[in-house]
């Protein structure tokens, strides 16, 4: 390659040149982003611990811009108008268990800026096979306080309001109250959630509700309808039924799935064999001994039936007759 020639100097010339001015522009991007998110982050460190941890209540100011580059994605995707739509949201979620805290997290990761969470459980381990955030170190805590400080680690200027309350008639206008946007039934429990539909159809709420996912995982047969035209979950046909003689016909949104579980019970264990053949003997050992006791405590009456019949003949037999005239 002869590099004299006057083409080849200016075409290797050109090259250079886009790529020294690639790297400066990869780099200068680079560099912005790394003042953006040192800023961040020594705004979030600015923040009271105080009001950073599990108990924060209240909102938190933040550079709007750093707001919007974090929802950057959400903003090419639904556009300035529809983010902003979802930022002045306002959504109730009850049940924060393997949906709710799920719903919760996506809420708050789309742009919603003020959810309220209500659950009366704690987290357990076997929680957290199926807990959005949940960790080890949650455990024993309330469902809502977990989720609430990984929720502020997200999005700390979020409002998130945690209710450590069991859903019931009685404290229902209180914690659906605020003219949420939105309400998500996530509830596991069949009366709970059917009073929570009801009241929201009575009262004209919007609401979503969860219905069956247990042993399900084809994602391409979820659907969304209303509850009078659902099929192939059982637990939407339940809720379809009872709701239909509570007097609510249609009207109510619910996620389903049209999958039809196949699940084999697992085959039992050695050691579970065992302790059903223990039972077993137990249980046959307990009537045998049980008829044996009746039948003593049986014959034990009868005979002294028998004998104080006896005694009243006897009596009667030796007593004066005349006196028995008077």
């Amino acid at each position: 390659m002869n590099l004299s020639n006057v083409k080849l100097q200016f075409a290797l010339t050109a090259l250079g040149a886009s790529l020294a001015t690639g790297i400066a522009i990869l780099s200068y991007q680079d560099h912005k982003r790394r003042i953006r998110a040192e800023a961040l982050k020594k705004e979030v460190s600015l923040i009271p611990k105080t009001t950073r941890n599990i108990h924060l209540n209240g909102e938190v100011a933040f550079d709007e811009s750093l707001i919007k580059e974090q929802l950057a994605r959400n903003i090419a995707f639904l556009g300035e108008e529809g983010v902003e739509k979802l930022r002045k949201s306002f959504v109730i979620i009850v049940g924060i268990g393997g949906v709710g805290s799920w719903a919760a997290l996506m809420l708050i990761r789309s742009g919603v800026s003020h959810i309220r969470i209500i659950d009366f459980d704690q987290v357990t381990l076997s929680s957290l096979n199926r807990h959005a955030v949940a960790t080890h170190s949650d455990v024993g805590t309330p469902k809502v306080i977990a989720l609430q400080k990984h929720l502020k680690e997200i999005a700390p200027w979020a409002k998130v309001e945690p209710i450590i309350e069991l859903f019931t008639k009685e404290s229902a206008t209180k914690l659906l109250s605020g003219d949420a946007n939105f309400i998500v039934d996530a509830i596991d429990n069949i009366d709970t959630k059917l009073f929570l539909l009801k009241y929201c159809h009575d009262k004209k709420l919007p609401i979503i509700s969860s219905m069956g996912a247990g042993a399900k995982a084809d994602p391409s047969r979820i659907q969304m309808s209303d509850i009078s035209i659902t099929i192939e979950d059982p637990l939407a046909r339940t809720v379809r039924r009872r709701l239909k003689k509570m007097g609510v016909d249609s009207g109510i949104t619910v996620v389903y799935s049209t999958e039809k579980p196949n699940v084999k019970l697992l085959p039992l264990g050695l050691f579970s064999r065992k302790l059903i053949m223990v039972v077993y003997i137990y249980i046959c050992i307990s009537v045998v001994l049980f008829y044996d006791l009746f039948s003593c405590i049986y014959i034990f009456m009868q005979k002294k039936i028998k004998y104080k019949m006896q005694e009243i003949t006897r009596l009667y037999q030796t007593s004066d007759p005349e006196s028995s005239l008077y």
